[in-house]
């Protein structure tokens, strides 16, 4: 039997104490003291133990009770069903402790609304002192559950029950009489093994079953109950051997013992203290781990303070290299920080720069537009990145009109020109446009080349420098059958 835990086991007559492979008795009358000094004892004994420890009342120390909740009780309040079941036991609610189980469909009473539950409870003082005196001694129960529940749960472990079954547990002169409707008590009693009492149990309480199977009794008393109850199977294994494969089957899965005291006025005063060791090393570790990111942060934060100042220093020494005998400024140092920011800031940044358009770009644009058969006399131009505020005279204000046209058909937005008259003979616009770059450049060539005539008011090529304003007269712009135009500059 592989049983790696603390079990201890409330007989008639004696206590039954099991730690891994060891086992001792002590008589009934013993003291708490005395039963904490056994268990300290074999677990010192043992090797590789589980700390928890499961306690098994005798069936004579527990209450069973079947109940029937109308609709309107919630089943899962358990206070509501402790002062319920106060009115059917001889104990009060705040003496006992008590855990619950709904019934299946099958053992329920379909005569009556509501459902039904079966229910186990034990009185706190008997068991409170036992318990408190194990936790001080650094031995943490884990589950108080009786030791009948203990011998059902490996019994359905190894005949995997369905249906109504009747199970007789014997004690010496004593038996308890269980019925199970698939895995779950129906009905529970502790009675002397007689031929009376058997009759009046099968006339009275005793459900057809599909088995009735019977563990640790004698000859006799197998011969007794089949007589008075009907044909038995008779069960191998020893009791002491089902109360520790229960108890391994407890520890290991508590939801296969359906009845666990351990709650209410029994409940352990630290939730947490069968995984105080768990807890501890997982604290040590998160410990651990935030002493590893706080020492990783502080040696990369050093590094990088380092590499800083060692670019301060050749910084430094960069300017006094090429500014001997002057102070470093602390301008240059501010400057660098902010270029660095900026930089950073922008690293993902998607969108490109947009480059100024060019100004002797937008100017060679403006003199191929200009109409060849106008004359102008140009006054000012002004050209920022592709905007043209360009103002000139003229001989007649249709003029400046025909001129804003040309622009606009060369490739630039054009306003609505502004003229006024200047004299009798002389008109003077302002035109706003701006140049619309619709087809970018794909070589070096540029994108124009025209025809200029520079003449003076009297028509003739000056001889020296011409004083400005400027009168200009352009000329028709011969264009080559390829796509790039050409300049013809007289």
């Amino acid at each position: 039997m592989s049983f790696r835990g603390s079990l201890i086991i409330e007989g008639e007559d004696e206590w039954w104490i099991h730690v891994a492979d060891n086992f001792r008795t002590l008589p009934r009358a013993s003291g708490y003291p005395e039963i904490v000094s056994a268990v300290k004892e074999l677990q010192a004994e043992s090797k590789g133990i589980q700390s928890g420890c499961i306690l098994a009342p005798a069936s004579a120390s527990c209450f069973f009770c079947r109940l029937h909740l109308p609709p309107e009780l919630d089943s899962r309040d358990r206070s509501a069903l402790i002062y319920e079941l106060e009115n059917h036991l001889p104990i009060d609610a705040e003496s006992m402790a008590a855990d619950f189980a709904m019934l299946p469909p099958a053992a329920q009473d379909q005569t009556l609304r509501g459902h039904s539950i079966s229910a186990v409870a034990v009185e706190v003082d008997t068991w409170k002192p036992l318990a408190d005196a194990l936790e001080a001694a650094d031995i943490p129960v884990t589950s108080i559950t009786p030791s009948a529940a203990l011998a059902i749960a490996a019994l359905q472990e190894k005949h995997s029950f369905n249906g109504t079954n009747t199970l007789v547990l014997c004690h010496d002169d004593h038996a308890d009489l269980i019925t199970l409707a698939d895995d779950r008590i129906c009905t529970w009693k502790h009675i002397q093994i007689e031929a009376k009492t058997l009759q009046r149990h099968k006339s009275l309480d005793l459900p057809a079953a599909n088995q009735i199977l019977v563990v640790n009794c004698s000859e006799a008393q197998s011969k007794l109950i089949r007589d008075n109850a009907g044909p038995i199977q008779i069960e191998s294994e020893a009791l002491t051997s089902l109360y520790l494969l229960g108890g391994k089957t407890t520890s290991s899965n508590p939801a296969s013992t359906h009845f666990n005291l351990r709650r209410g006025h029994l409940a352990t005063e630290d939730p947490l203290r069968p995984l105080n060791r768990q807890l501890a090393w997982l604290a040590l570790a998160i410990a651990t781990c935030l002493i590893t990111v706080i020492l990783g942060s502080w040696y990369r934060t050093t590094r990088i303070e380092n590499k800083i100042s060692e670019n301060l220093q050749a910084q430094s020494a960069a300017f006094q290299d090429s500014f001997p005998d002057t102070r470093v400024p602390a301008s240059l140092l501010r400057r660098v920080r902010s270029e660095h920011t900026r930089i950073m800031g922008s690293r993902n940044a998607t969108k490109q720069i947009e480059v100024p358009s060019s100004a002797t770009e937008v100017m060679g644009l403006l003199l191929a537009s200009l109409p060849a058969e106008t004359r102008v006399r140009i006054s000012s131009i002004d050209i920022r990145d592709g905007d043209l505020d360009l103002t000139f005279q003229v001989q007649h204000f249709v003029e400046a009109g025909v001129i804003a046209e040309a622009l606009s058909q060369g490739g630039f937005d054009v306003s609505q020109p502004a003229t006024a008259q200047k004299d009798a003979k002389t008109f003077e616009s302002t035109i706003k446009a701006t140049w619309q770059d619709r087809e970018p450049a794909t070589n070096s060539q540029p994108k124009y080349e025209p025809a200029i005539s520079i003449k003076d008011k009297r028509g003739k090529s000056p001889s020296g420098t011409l004083d400005p304003p400027l009168v200009m007269e352009t000329a028709r712009i011969s264009r080559p059958e390829y796509d790039r135009p050409k300049v013809n500059t007289r």
